[in-house]
């Protein structure tokens, strides 16, 4: 084989792999406070990170997953979906308060506080 074609392939294959690495944290323009109102949480390896938050009444926290395994956060008045790696929930807070929440599948594991001023 020529050294162009050498090249190609292994340029075409690093390329190809490259798209595979994942970021541990989503790139959703709300992770860097670009959305109003939205404060991000992400999912780790079945903790919450960061652990506590506090919010303006009528703002949304936002669950990021980056961990592997199949999670359900529930809170005393919201419960997410299964959610999977790369997924998210979202729950608006309209009533000042403090909210606990704690992963519903891994029930052991430490759980989260919103807090609503």
């Amino acid at each position: 084989m020529n050294t162009k074609m050498i090249t190609f392939i292994l340029l075409s294959g690093f390329l190809a792999l490259a798209g595979c690495i994942d970021n541990i944290y989503d790139t959703d323009d709300t992770a860097d406070g670009n959305v109003s109102g939205v404060t991000v949480v992400y999912l780790d390896n079945s903790s919450f990170h960061p652990e506590s938050v506090t919010i303006s009444e009528g703002d949304t926290v936002k669950w990021i997953h980056n961990g592997t395994a199949a999670s359900v956060i529930r809170g005393t008045s919201f419960q997410s979906p299964t959610l999977r790696k790369g997924d998210s929930y979202s729950f608006t807070f309209n009533t000042r308060g403090t909210y606990t929440y704690y992963l519903l599948s891994h029930p052991w594991t430490r759980g989260g506080v919103v807090i609503v001023e």
